[in-house]
């Protein structure tokens, strides 16, 4: 995902909010019991966390927790993308190591050092690694960008790892690029989704019974709450699904009603679109 902002403008900071599944709070506790606080990378003697309370260590899928990531397995459920058995705890500089290297780390590589570093190190839970999980969780969800004036990346071989990312920014707005395995970054359903919504203003917006003003807008908003993301950023496992709350929209609108009388189609199906 890359942030490209525009040119500056006066305005109070926003935040910007993009959030993907996390491990369990018990399945951190454990791992961190585990790793005895020390990176598992062999030989390594970093801490995951300092004794000050730094958090220096990163929670690491051994298969990526999304589309494009290193190491994918797309059969992979969400649960066991982030199950105990596909994380491992890192230190920054060997997490960066391991993602930009997914052809040298493989899986097998990584299972096998999170095996011995367990069995080294590991130790059984304590009361207090409940804090560390949450501080380990928290690290994981948030990180935060002010007044950036290039690219983000995540979710990317060898940059910033992280579920929640905040933007705070003066400038009027933050363009977000669809990461690998989503809808917007399909061209050929990004150009139907388009298509559908563009048809569904089109009908609902020459209805002149309406009782309030049309937005063209809101249909967006209706999408973002009905699926818990703009449909840009929606997996494609629910491009079938969309597509289907679109098609029903458009065919509630009057017009539609109007077309299906006469005999006539309001809309293309997805197959069709691509054949024209």
């Amino acid at each position: 995902m890359a942030g490209a902002l525009s040119q500056p403008h006066q305005r109070e900071p926003r935040d910007y909010r993009y959030k993907m599944v996390q491990p369990t709070e018990r399945t951190i506790k454990r791992l961190f019991a585990l790793s005895g606080n020390l990176c598992a990378y062999p030989g390594c003697s970093l801490p995951i966390i300092e004794s000050a309370g730094t958090v220096t260590g990163e929670i690491c899928h051994i298969r990526a927790r999304s589309a494009g990531g290193p190491r994918f397995e797309a059969t992979q459920s969400e649960a066991e993308r982030n199950c105990f058995d596909n994380l491992i705890l890192l230190c920054r500089s060997h997490h960066k190591v391991i993602d930009t290297q997914a052809d040298i780390y493989t899986s097998e590589v990584l299972r096998e050092m999170k095996a011995v570093h367990e069995s080294a190190a590991g130790r059984p839970e304590r009361a207090t690694d409940g804090v560390f999980a949450k501080l380990l969780l928290n690290d994981l969800q948030h990180i935060e960008i002010t007044n950036n004036t290039g690219n983000i990346a995540v979710n990317s071989p060898g940059a910033i790892q992280a579920h929640t990312i905040n933007v705070k920014t003066a400038r009027r707005s933050v363009t977000v690029n669809p990461p690998l395995g989503t809808i917007g970054a399909d061209q050929q359903q990004s150009r139907y989704v388009q298509y559908l919504i563009k048809r569904y203003n089109e009908f609902a917006s020459a209805d002149k019974t309406r009782a309030s003003k049309f937005h063209y807008g809101a249909l967006s908003v209706n999408i973002e709450s009905r699926f818990g993301a703009p449909w840009k950023l929606l997996p494609i496992e629910n491009f079938e699904s969309l597509c289907e709350y679109l098609q029903q929209r458009i065919s509630k609108t009057i017009v539609a009603k109007q077309n299906s009388a006469k005999g006539n189609r309001s809309f293309s199906s997805y197959p069709e679109f691509l054949a024209k």
